[in-house]
């Protein structure tokens, strides 16, 4: 990610992940697997199997969205009824193999596919995971952005493109139905006019419970004096939007029609629950170094001032950012 003073971050939530992640949503656009899934390319065999992988990316993040729903910077986008993709990747998924749905866990190509996960859905689930047990899980909030309003929006050209390749009707839905949203005021599937609207609740959310958290608020008034530390919160948003983009981009490679061979990975249904820090290994021992010297010239107080307003772990990760780029920890 580019540094943080690239950016205006007085700008709202919305309009900052728009700018800020224009360069990593274009890679993962244009990877080669992406290019094959909009161009409706890969064989049946292939899509299913992307679909599984996104069914477990989603069962992860819906997990944590539900588990933190009265959050106050996820609440006001918290709306599974309209949102959730869960059942319709599994409705999906169940028709495209032809079996029930309550059995599509159980086929071989699932089964091989968590017998042994490559890397990139291991890291994918794996990093939802973390800010799921996060003690602020305020980062979430990126994840759900590049994930629902990309359904809504290159999502609806892959649907058409999908249909045609495996002559599925689009009047009937069957196999096409995670890129059907419901309208924001009924039941009905949302057409594009629809879709706009609730990109834009969604976008007006998403500033709402950033923009307007008197907690973020508050450490707003201790950062204005030290902008040039780049602490502000929106930047761990920010960062951890692009980090979407890039595990998005990595799943995209699988498909890439090359027959990489990828390195296996422990099931990302079993493997061990990671610790919930986010910060380890060499990083948090250099950072704890440097914020040792920096008590002695006062500036502790001014990070534990805002760490305390906003609940400790986007700031901390703001300060991770920052101390990546100016001093060059690795």
């Amino acid at each position: 990610m580019e540094a943080n003073n690239d950016y205006d971050f007085s700008l709202p939530m919305a309009s900052l992940l728009r700018v800020g992640t224009s360069k990593a949503h274009g890679a993962a656009e244009h990877s080669q697997g992406g290019v094959r899934l909009t161009s409706g390319e890969l064989d049946k065999q292939e899509y299913v199997y992307f679909l599984m992988m996104l069914w477990h990316v989603y069962a992860e993040l819906e997990r944590g969205l539900e588990a933190h729903a009265s959050y106050p910077t996820l609440q006001p986008t918290y709306n599974p009824t309209l949102l959730a993709r869960t059942p319709s990747l599994s409705q999906d998924i169940s028709y495209l193999l032809g079996v029930p749905e309550a059995e599509w866990q159980t086929h071989p190509s699932h089964s091989s596919l968590m017998a042994s996960p490559p890397k990139p859905f291991v890291e994918y689930t794996t990093r939802l995971r973390e800010l799921s047990e996060s003690s602020d899980p305020t980062c979430l909030l990126a994840h759900a952005y590049v994930r629902y309003l990309g359904d809504m929006s290159g999502g609806q050209f892959i649907r058409r493109r999908i249909a045609k390749a495996y002559d599925l009707d689009t009047d009937r839905g069957d196999g096409i139905r995670f890129y059907d949203f419901k309208k924001l005021d009924s039941s009905e599937s949302a057409n594009m006019g629809d879709l706009k609207k609730i990109k834009e609740w969604y976008r007006d959310g998403m500033n709402a419970g950033i923009g307007d958290d008197s907690t973020l608020k508050g450490s707003h008034i201790v950062f204005e004096s030290l902008r040039f530390l780049n602490l502000d919160p929106l930047a761990a948003v920010l960062e951890e939007a692009n980090k979407a983009f890039k595990l998005n981009a990595s799943i995209f490679d699988l498909l890439s029609g090359e027959g990489q061979v990828q390195e296996p990975q422990q099931s990302a249904v079993s493997a061990p629950k990671p610790a919930k820090a986010l910060l380890s290994g060499p990083l948090l021992v250099s950072f704890s170094g440097l914020l040792s010297v920096a008590m002695t010239v006062g500036l502790a107080h001014v990070i534990y001032m805002g760490a305390s307003h906003t609940s400790g772990n986007c700031v901390l990760r703001g300060a991770e950012y920052w101390l990546r780029n100016i001093l060059s920890i690795a």
